[in-house]
């Protein structure tokens, strides 16, 4: 996510064939077609519309499997799962994952085995499975080469697992590590200070928790992320209760309230 991101990927690959005394690219038009799905498919996604985003990811699935086109298959697989996470769907995204993880017939890059354990890392942490969650991350360490660029999002899957285990001084170290891998990338350094602020309220320093959460916010709402806002918001209620100040927590549960009852992810 620097941009990292395996799943705004749009692969295409090109075909050299030799003829004539010439070389001339050749494209499949399976490929095209594979690729015209994933592009409409992210357009979907970011504008929200997920349940058109995962018929799209499944369509240019369907045709990298067709093709056995092994980088569409990882790249659209990890998209569909992502989908399917924010679909409120996690037993179909870990489906994916496993299918893509467990391949024995197709050998996939490391980077995309990196992403699918990253992923079922925390979709086993948000099924409350600390224990299987640490697992995932530690295979996607293993996958993790020197040029890895997934560092940044495994150091905030430690700090939640750490937060998870009520640990604040590991999850606060690895939210600081996280912090500082993500610089570059909003996301993740949204979440990194997210973290550092749930970790400081673990160790009773609502004062301290207080600007990285109002900065949390602020990066949330620069990128237009509704669910993010409203995570921030209802952490900043926990952290004003804490600093006894109920009105001010009131008015961001409040905040929030509005948030989910719009429905936007």
């Amino acid at each position: 996510m620097k941009r990292w991101r395996l799943l705004d990927l749009l692969l295409c690959s090109v075909l050299w064939l030799a003829a004539c005394g010439q070389v001339e690219a050749l494209r499949s038009p399976r490929l095209v077609q594979a690729a015209e799905f994933n592009q409409r498919a992210q357009h979907a996604f970011r504008h929200g519309e997920y349940e058109q985003a995962a018929t799209l990811y499944e369509r240019a699935l369907q045709v990298d499997m067709a093709i056995e086109h092994a980088d569409g298959i990882a790249i659209n697989t990890l998209n569909l799962a992502r989908v399917n996470q924010v679909r409120g769907q996690p037993a179909l995204a870990e489906h994916l994952l496993d299918r893509l993880l467990d391949d024995q017939a197709l050998h996939f890059a490391p980077a995309y085995l990196t992403e699918a354990a990253v992923q079922k890392s925390l979709l086993r942490l948000r099924a409350e499975d600390a224990a299987a969650a640490s697992i995932w991350l530690d295979r996607a360490v293993s996958w993790c080469n020197p040029d890895c660029k997934l560092n940044g999002v495994i150091a905030n899957v430690r700090a939640g697992i750490a937060l998870q285990g009520q640990d604040g001084a590991q999850a606060l170290s690895w939210s600081e590590r996280a912090a500082a891998e993500n610089r570059d990338v909003p996301l993740e350094y949204a979440n990194a200070l997210r973290l550092q602020a749930s970790a400081r309220m673990l160790q009773k320093a609502p004062d301290a928790a207080l600007p990285l959460a109002e900065e949390a916010l602020r990066i949330d709402k620069a990128l237009g992320l509704p669910e993010k806002i409203r995570q921030d918001l209802l952490l900043l209620a926990q952290v004003q209760e804490r600093r006894g100040q109920p009105e001010l927590a009131a008015q961001y549960r409040e905040r929030a309230a509005r948030i989910a009852a719009i429905g936007l992810k």
